[in-house]
């Protein structure tokens, strides 16, 4: 049971630090601006009804210039499903999810903080996904010509068991 309790703080742990994210960008001026940092501050969030055994995780895809997904991104639109895969065998992390579009094309990879909360739930069964779209995008030919990569984030609504 105590190890359940600390899968799931570490799950809360990672909603929060999405949720605290939007709520920075809230804070912050227009005129603020810190490349790969700060710019998509605004797309992340993440909310826990653990009496509904609900969530919601908006994150940036990770990984997206490399691989040739920057040029999968390209053709990708805001509301495409995407479909998150276990990847347990990554020799980068053993716990990682990439994120593939529905012809099956990579186009990144879940956080890795937030890979290391969900994969304990997901490979138990605690967790599950259920509806997963692209909720922003901006291809790098849209981007400014200093950009090295594409931005891709990804919303995934699910359940989660949070009481035994």
């Amino acid at each position: 049971m105590e190890y359940m309790d600390d899968r799931l703080a570490a799950f809360r742990k990672e909603i929060e630090k999405l949720h605290r994210r939007l709520e920075l960008s809230k804070t912050v001026g227009p005129d603020y601006f810190e490349p790969g940092m700060m710019e998509y501050l605004d797309q992340s969030e993440g909310i826990l009804d653990e009496a509904a055994g609900t969530f919601l995780l908006r994150f940036e895809a990770r990984g997206t210039r490399y691989d040739g997904r920057t040029e999968q991104i390209e053709s990708v639109r805001e509301g495409d499903p995407i479909t998150i895969v276990r990847e347990a065998g990554n020799p980068f992390n053993a716990n990682n999810f990439t994120l593939e579009t529905a012809r099956g094309k990579n186009v990144g990879n879940m956080p890795a903080d937030l890979c290391n909360a969900v994969a304990p739930l997901y490979d138990s069964g605690v967790l599950t996904f259920e509806d997963v779209k692209v909720s922003f995008v901006d291809p790098i030919t849209k981007r400014n010509r200093h950009a090295k990569q594409a931005v891709l984030f990804v919303e995934a609504r699910g359940s989660v068991k949070t009481e035994a």
